[in-house]
């Protein structure tokens, strides 16, 4: 259905729009991901992008989140829910505007219409949050992976957009709760001083913290740990 534009100008932009490919079976080959918008209040897709169609071969109008879990690999299927467990439990933690500020990300295998598995990995993050704060829309990306050979250990992640880190939310590094607090104001950007002033304790006892922090995570400084913690 086709809108009549009345402002001149804007309808000159919108009948400039073209692309360098124009042949639909070149732009095929090319698709590699989709995404679709959860409304996680009504549990529905709300929306479901036309490349879905063409990656995963399913009818987008009628799909849902229990035909996706449905298609998911009978081995994937548990580690499914358990990452969708950590997210909600990380989620439920948040206050209002905190929510737009992480993605979600892991991997699993989930089969097209012809039967293939093909390996996707899911990054979400929030598009609406209502009035009381909780999380009502949430934008999934599935970016198919075609090389994928083994899934790693640390393949569910939470990514800081406002630090640029990714979240240690398995504490692999076995750190402490005094720890990883002092460790969130040092990627803040807090010296010592300023830590022990927030904290309220002495720059002796942060700065021990600090030594043992970088004992336990192998890191020459915080440079390095910090370097560590932000790659993908």
């Amino acid at each position: 259905m086709s809108i009549e534009i009345k402002n001149e100008r804007w309808n000159e932009l919108f009948q400039k729009q073209s692309s360098v490919t124009n042949i639909e079976e070149d732009n095929k080959a090319l698709i590699d991901s989709y995404y679709f918008i959860f409304d996680c209040s009504l549990n529905v897709i709300s929306f479901m992008n036309t490349a879905f169609n063409t990656l995963m071969g399913y009818n987008s109008a009628t799909f849902t989140v229990e035909d996706l879990i449905e298609c998911m690999h009978p081995d994937d299927r548990n580690y499914f829910f358990e990452c969708e467990e950590k997210d909600l439990l990380f989620k439920n933690d948040l206050r209002f505007n905190e929510h737009f500020n992480y993605l979600y990300t892991y991997t699993y295998r989930v089969k097209n219409s012809e039967g293939k598995f093909i390996t996707i990995k899911q990054t979400c993050q929030a598009l609406e949050v209502s009035n009381t704060g909780d999380l009502t829309k949430t934008l999934v990306i599935h970016q198919r992976i075609p090389d994928y050979a083994i899934r790693p250990v640390n393949d569910h992640r939470i990514y800081d957009k406002t630090r640029n880190i990714y979240l240690d939310t398995e504490n692999c590094y076995k750190l402490t709760k005094r720890e990883l607090e002092i460790l969130k104001l040092v990627q803040e950007g807090l010296n010592s001083t300023e830590i022990s002033n927030k904290l309220c304790t002495s720059k002796y006892t942060v700065d021990t913290h600090r030594k043992n922090i970088l004992n336990k995570t192998n890191s020459t400084n915080f440079i390095d740990l910090i370097r560590k913690l932000s790659q993908a």
